[in-house]
């Protein structure tokens, strides 16, 4: 009489995933391999390349080929994440917008003129440190434009009804040399 160990059940279980487990694992390669097979012809047939039928190891090394031709051509361009850093600057720089739109408003008239004045220098130079040397520059220009205009508004007590959009960072530079650089400056995004 011969005794038999009893077999655990983790080993029976692992005896009959590990095969369904590598046959999901070859499917999933295949099916990629296939899509990648679809979009390799297609690409190759624009380019004026005529493909019939590609082995797997042929599809990976059309593959690696095409993507080093596109990256050599500068066609191939992977768009890093921002940085935390980057999207802090543009949710301060947002809200500093968001804050000086009110502060244009007729419902900000409540707000004492200097209190505002100094609220926008305060978020201004914040922002220039935020932006570093070269954000400095183009915060400061615009910040003397609108700082005579907004002063000019909340002594004469006339509601501003206008919105005046965000100016392109090219308009910025060139009005940067117009304005002259003054430590009273309200500094407005636009």
């Amino acid at each position: 009489m011969e005794y038999e160990e009893p077999v655990s059940r983790t080993y029976q279980y692992r005896k009959v995933m590990k095969p369904m487990l590598e046959r999901k694992r070859r499917a999933r390669i295949n099916r990629c391999l296939d899509e990648l097979k679809d979009l390799m012809v297609t690409a190759l047939q624009a380019e004026g390349e005529n493909v019939a039928k590609l082995e797997k190891a042929d599809i990976l090394e059309l593959t690696v080929r095409h993507l080093h031709t596109l990256r050599a051509a500068r066609r191939l361009t992977l768009t890093p994440e921002n940085s935390y850093a980057d999207r802090f600057r543009d949710g301060f720089t947002q809200c500093a917008q968001e804050v000086s739109t009110f502060l244009s408003t007729p419902v900000a008239a409540a707000v004492h003129p200097a209190a505002g004045a100094q609220l926008m220098r305060h978020l201004g130079g914040c922002l220039r440190r935020l932006e570093g040397p070269a954000g400095a520059k183009h915060a400061l220009a615009t910040a003397t434009a609108s700082a005579t205009k907004t002063t000019q508004a909340s002594q004469t007590s006339v509601p501003q009804n206008v919105y005046t959009p965000p100016q392109s960072p090219v308009s910025v530079a060139s009005s940067s040399g117009e304005s002259s650089e003054s430590s009273n400056a309200v500094w407005r995004p636009w």
